[in-house]
């Protein structure tokens, strides 16, 4: 490894990225997609094989001297590939944007515009302060962390819910039986999320309260009913990712595998809203019915 390899490597490439590179070697992944991905999250394509090069090698080095300090979060091969046009039940959806480790994806075309507006509407109505999991009890709170209101709908509850739930298990292969209620969140200006987990933190007291119906949370959907003016996006700081909250489209991703490893690193944030205001849709999804 040359020192001028080691040069190329300024030093806003973070932890992450590194983890992200040294554990998608080990799965056998080559460069050329390593580069893909790289490059589509902004990095320059000559940065991206200067990285790549030394982390390689570290990588290969530590394999062969201390394989067992790579053993890492085991993620499932995801399903979704960017670009991909895909059958969602009864609509074809996009997906424009795909982390495979962890899985993350960004999706067009959920909803149209007007099932977007039919939906808001039909929740305005009933719009009471959102509250967070308390994690020593496993019952409801309000916290400082989360600044919306919102309401939720039972398993088809309506004609226009029980056909989004049919599009997420399409889409997501989980059955329609283990997502919980869909949430409806409105947040005015100011209004975010702070970062944190959706999945039950088993260290917590309150976890065997909440996961007693249905067992751990694995996966998230957030669907954004409208476009805000400015701001009102979701954040992953610990991916480095920043999702546009874009009317009808979608992120998606996974926190936990087939093992019941829980990964720490989809750590999100609802971004404030500096202009407008922010409806979203969430779905989030159990190990087993709900």
């Amino acid at each position: 490894m040359s020192k001028n390899s080691r040069d190329a490597l300024p030093a806003t490439f973070s932890p992450q990225w590194q983890d992200w590179l040294a554990s998608n070697i080990v799965a056998g992944c080559i460069d050329a997609d390593l580069e893909k991905v790289m490059t589509g999250n902004g990095f320059s394509a000559g940065f991206a094989r200067a990285a790549i090069l030394v982390v390689r090698a570290m990588t290969e080095r530590v394999q062969q001297q201390a394989p067992e300090t790579l053993v890492a979060h085991q993620a499932d091969p995801f399903r979704l590939a960017k670009g991909s046009v895909l059958r969602a039940h009864d609509r074809d959806v996009k997906v424009v944007f795909t982390l495979s480790n962890p899985n993350v994806a960004v999706i067009e075309g959920l909803l149209s515009e007007q099932e977007c507006d039919e939906l808001v509407a039909a929740s305005a109505g009933k719009l009471e302060r959102s509250l967070v999991v308390d994690r020593d009890s496993g019952g409801h709170q309000v916290s400082h962390v989360r600044s919306s209101e919102g309401t939720h709908f039972q398993r088809g509850e309506i004609p226009l819910v029980g056909q989004l739930e049919k599009r997420i298990a399409a889409l997501t292969g989980f059955r329609v039986e283990q997502g919980e209620p869909l949430q409806i969140l409105h947040y005015g200006v100011g209004g975010e999320y702070l970062p944190h987990h959706d999945y039950f933190d088993p260290k917590d007291p309150g976890t065997p309260a909440v996961t007693r119906q249905g067992g751990q949370r694995v996966a998230t959907l957030v669907l954004y009913l409208n476009s805000p003016q400015e701001g009102g996006g979701t954040a992953f700081p610990d991916l480095e990712l920043d999702v546009r909250a874009r009317k009808g489209s979608a992120v998606y991703f996974e926190y936990m595998n087939r093992l019941g490893q829980l990964d720490a690193r989809c750590l999100h944030a609802g971004t404030p809203v500096v202009s407008g205001e922010k409806w979203i849709a969430t779905k989030w999804i159990r190990q087993s019915n709900y």
